[in-house]
């Protein structure tokens, strides 16, 4: 099988987990680019860069709507968080 093929069967891999939890790849890919391929070559999961790309996509989101959190750089979540609320103790 040639790595392309091997790529693409990957990526089909994410596209249906993507799509399992209502995230068309299409349509969040073509708003903000995630790298796919660096995740297939540092060998990620399917499932695990599906994971990657929807944080990457709502923190792209949230920051575009000025809805980022504050508290912690790269934060997907949204607001005041609840996350970054335990870790630092709000």
């Amino acid at each position: 099988m040639r790595t392309a093929d091997k790529y693409e069967d990957w990526l089909n891999e994410v596209n249906e987990a993507l799509a399992s939890i209502n995230m068309a790849l299409a349509d969040w890919q073509s708003r903000w680019t995630f790298d796919f391929s660096r995740e297939f070559s540092a060998g990620t999961s399917p499932n695990d860069a599906a994971e990657k790309a929807n944080r990457f996509w709502w923190y792209q989101q949230n920051k575009a709507i000025n809805q980022d959190c504050r508290k912690t750089p790269n934060c997907w979540l949204q607001g005041e968080c609840q996350h970054c609320a335990r870790l630092f103790g709000d």
